[in-house]
């Protein structure tokens, strides 16, 4: 954890340098455009939301190298807040939260620095302070509790009504989780691998047990794959098992961060109607998680 210890500082905005020691929990920092904020969490898990921004810059022409993606991942930036608001109201904790708010024709938050600006030399800084903000957020919930869980938050506009919990594997990796011969590359490979190497006794019951993200979730009423309910998409279904950000950050260079990316459905989850009881949902699942699935120091609130 070197990166983490030595990375003291945030970024360089307001004219000034901003330790992480001054930062207050709650509070939002954004950079000098307000391109980029950071909410200061109090609790081992770190949500960013790359796609869920609505600022459109006249200057930047929209992305369109290397098939572009352009699409905005709708209102998940509000079901993020939605989380966090319903974490501090039952478990007096809050997330890190770090927001990117230009919308993804402009740049692309999960993406190398390349594709996210396709050439746009404007676009790199707001590429590096999305990256800088979310090194920061790791590194101060791993050095208060000794490690952190790292959630890359998206929406998806599949057919199916699920929330798509990306560990970084395909379809087929997913399907054969049973075959003890290639389980070790998959766990490796995956974005649990981290917690696999100081948990090497645990299996596929991480990605499909009945304590599982995606099994919880389903037990509340959200259905998702993987899950025990639904242990691998079907031929031909539709899913997103992960992106840059989900194997930056759960990588070697940060051994004591593992997570998911989730694509989330909208009807019932991004919209208006659905986030409240979502986010009610999501934080009881995961203090749950951490809780059990975990060696974290934090000691959760229960109000």
């Amino acid at each position: 954890m070197k990166k983490f210890i030595l990375l003291l500082v945030l970024v360089s905005f307001f004219g000034g340098i901003l330790a992480q020691s001054s930062m207050e929990f709650g509070k939002t920092y954004l950079d000098s455009e307000g391109w980029t904020g950071l909410t200061i969490g109090n609790m081992p898990l770190v949500i960013s939301v790359p796609h869920g921004g609505y600022i459109d810059l006249e200057e930047v022409e929209d992305r369109s190298c290397n098939n572009a993606i352009t699409v905005t991942d709708k209102h998940t930036k509000e079901l993020a807040l939605e989380i966090a608001l319903a974490m501090s109201k039952f478990h007096g904790s809050k997330p890190y939260l770090v927001i990117c708010n230009l919308v993804r024709k402009d740049i692309d938050q999960n993406r190398d620095l390349k594709d996210a600006v396709c050439g746009n030399e404007l676009m790199e800084k707001p590429w590096h302070v999305f990256h800088d903000f979310i090194d920061t957020a790791l590194a101060m919930a791993t050095k208060q509790f000794g490690g952190c869980i790292y959630i890359d938050l998206h929406g998806h506009g599949h057919a199916i009504q699920r929330l798509e919990i990306g560990y970084l594997l395909k379809e087929k990796d997913l399907k054969n989780l049973r075959d003890t011969a290639t389980l070790p590359v998959v766990k490796s490979k995956s974005s649990l691998a981290n917690y696999f190497k100081q948990n090497p006794g645990t299996g596929i019951e991480l990605f499909t047990g009945p304590n599982s993200f995606g099994t919880m979730m389903a037990n509340e009423g959200y259905p998702s794959v993987p899950s025990q309910q639904d242990p691998f998409p079907a031929e031909g279904d539709k899913y997103f098992n992960g992106g840059y950000n989900s194997k930056r950050y759960t990588g070697e260079k940060y051994p004591n961060v593992f997570g998911w990316q989730i694509e989330s459905n909208y009807k019932g989850v991004r919209d208006p109607a659905g986030r409240p009881a979502f986010a009610i949902a999501f934080c009881k699942v995961i203090t749950n998680y951490i809780k059990t699935q975990t060696a974290f120091k934090w000691p959760v609130i229960s109000k």
